[in-house]
């Protein structure tokens, strides 16, 4: 027998000893005669259900905080600082407002108008319409060389 298994046996009879002398289902020497066997039933609910109150902090019973004013609403929207969110806002696709031009394009991407169809942007919507790239304020990515406004259209290809 290994040392393991000597431990484990160990502890399975110190537990049999607890459970026994905790239950009182053991022999017992008062009495004279057979040992009777008793039936324990263990319920998870107590017999007599127990009223329990809420424990409700000293601070709670006498609040004295008052209610503040509520702040006037905002004229404009508020400033976000360029590329926080990843998104070059001098371009917009009005037909498509959840896209938005790269503030960063990935190392290597020369021809960023090619990148940007590759990925869906100019893909032709179920009326059969191609979605617009306007350019508004800086032209950071060159986007639109003729400055019409609108980035990325056919005019604005290079000759091959």
């Amino acid at each position: 027998m290994n040392r393991s298994t000597r431990t484990a046996l160990r502890l399975l009879a110190a537990a049999a000893f607890l459970l026994t002398v905790a239950t009182g289902l053991g022999p017992s020497t008062a009495t004279a005669g057979p040992a009777t066997a008793t039936r324990l039933t263990l319920s998870p609910y107590p017999s007599r259900p127990t009223a329990v109150r809420p424990f409700v902090q000293s601070f709670a019973r006498k609040p004295q905080a008052r209610p503040q004013r509520a702040l006037p609403r905002p004229q404009r929207p508020p400033e976000m600082p360029a590329g926080i969110d990843g998104c070059d806002h001098g371009y917009r696709m009005p037909d498509r407002p959840g896209l938005c031009v790269p503030w960063r394009f990935p190392p290597g991407v020369r021809a960023r108008c090619d990148w940007l169809r590759g990925h869906g942007y100019f893909d032709p919507d179920p009326g059969g319409t191609v979605p617009r790239l306007l350019a508004r304020g800086k032209d950071r990515h060159h986007l639109d060389p003729d400055h019409d406004g609108e980035a990325c259209e056919k005019a604005d290809r290079p000759a091959r």
